[in-house]
């Protein structure tokens, strides 16, 4: 948790998608991570396609005259190539999901064994096991839990259990079309800055969206957000965290702009500088305002590209990172490079095993790990459209 600054993507964004493994361990930004550094000031000693519908080579017939059909059969884009619905709106915490994806990678080092059993098709038990790992003092984790979904995947359930003392639950309940219900807790016995609790409800209606977020982490934390549909491409919105510890917000707008094989986000931030705070309470009139940008190119169904720049005022940082993905038949590649010396990529074989590599240049740390994933086939009668989704 030792990030000072707050990107945007939402407060509570980490805590929802869990992985395997804790997903308090590495989260995955938003505004959380800058009211989690206004609980240090708190506890300092805590480290915080559609393809064309006619058969390929089918003879026109012979009374079609107008050239129009297949000048626009000309103007479709290439086969596999399928373009998402830009107008749909999207909630503020997803705004950069498309960088989000080939930016963010499951990471890891040592031995990693990923296990799932189908009871049926409702219920799927998961099994996660590290060996050899500094993500743990001891070298090792091991966590076991269910996971459930309805039939209609309108309601799902998953819990988790490890024998380092942590247990993680989650709840998603999805009550219309429109509104979706959310709840959250995880616990540990060992560092207490984990123990946390958070009710959310997101609002999605024909051209904006909203969502509301109360947590308990030593303190209350309240979340909102909205965002509006401006054009089919283009869509605004803003969101506002307050702490009640220290009375600090957290402010934040951005836009995103979406064609398809391009993607831009843009985002202004300001937060109070909680370096400053932790020396004092003068340190909270001080503000920064920091600016994000990214950018996402669509090069084909298998490829993408990305890149982002982040720029801080007054304290004059800046950072810069360049992302890939290209996505075999059988296999997704992962790559990431930034300007602080760091290289990490990410590979997994659909067939099960999997591939990490870290390499930070300034610290001279390298870090390895390989990963087998055992899914057994689901027992007779256990398949089906109710199957538990991928946590």
């Amino acid at each position: 948790w030792g990030s000072d600054k707050m990107p945007l993507g939402g407060f509570f964004g980490s805590f929802i998608r869990q992985r395997p493994v804790n997903c308090e361990d590495k989260p995955s930004g938003g505004l959380g991570l800058g009211a989690l550094s206004a609980l240090s000031i708190l506890r300092p000693s805590e480290s915080s396609s559609n393809a064309a519908s006619s058969a390929p080579g089918a003879m026109p017939a012979p009374e079609v005259k107008k050239p129009e059909p297949q000048q626009e059969q000309r103007q479709e884009e290439p086969k596999g190539m399928q373009m998402p619905d830009t107008s749909t709106p999207v909630q503020l915490e997803n705004f950069q999901r498309e960088w989000s994806s080939i930016s963010h990678q499951d990471n890891f080092d040592g031995f990693r064994l990923e296990a799932a059993k189908q009871v049926n098709k409702y219920l799927q038990t998961s099994h996660s096991l590290f060996l050899g790992t500094s993500l743990r003092e001891g070298g090792y984790i091991y966590q076991m839990g269910p996971t459930y979904t309805t039939e209609d995947g309108s309601t799902a359930m998953v819990g988790r259990v490890g024998v380092d003392g942590t247990v993680n639950g989650r709840i998603i309940k999805k009550v219309t079309d429109a509104l979706e219900l959310k709840a959250n807790i995880n616990s540990s016995l060992s560092e207490e800055q984990r123990n946390m609790c958070e009710l959310a409800a997101d609002y999605t209606a024909k051209d904006w969206a909203s969502s509301f977020k109360l947590a308990w982490q030593g303190t209350w934390i309240l979340n909102g957000a909205f965002s509006q549909v401006i054009t089919p491409r283009l869509q605004a919105g803003g969101e506002l965290t307050y702490v009640a510890a220290n009375g600090a917000s957290i402010g934040a707008i951005a836009a995103r702009y979406n064609t398809g094989k391009h993607v831009l986000y843009a985002q202004l931030s300001r937060q109070p500088d909680f370096k400053q705070a932790a020396a004092g309470p003068q340190g909270m009139a001080q503000s920064l305002h920091s600016l994000k940008l990214n950018y996402l190119r669509r090069i084909s169904e298998r490829l993408s590209l990305g890149a982002e720049f982040e720029y801080t005022h007054p304290d004059m940082e800046s950072a810069a990172r360049f992302a890939y993905e290209y996505t075999f038949r059988h296999a997704r590649v992962q790559g990431l490079v930034d300007t602080s010396g760091k290289v990490s990529c990410f590979i997994q074989d659909m067939a099960g095993f999997g591939v990490s590599g870290m390499i930070d240049y300034h610290k001279s740390d390298y870090k390895f790990g390989f990963m087998m994933h055992v899914v057994p086939p689901p027992p007779e009668g256990a398949g089906g459209p109710g199957g538990p989704p991928p946590f």
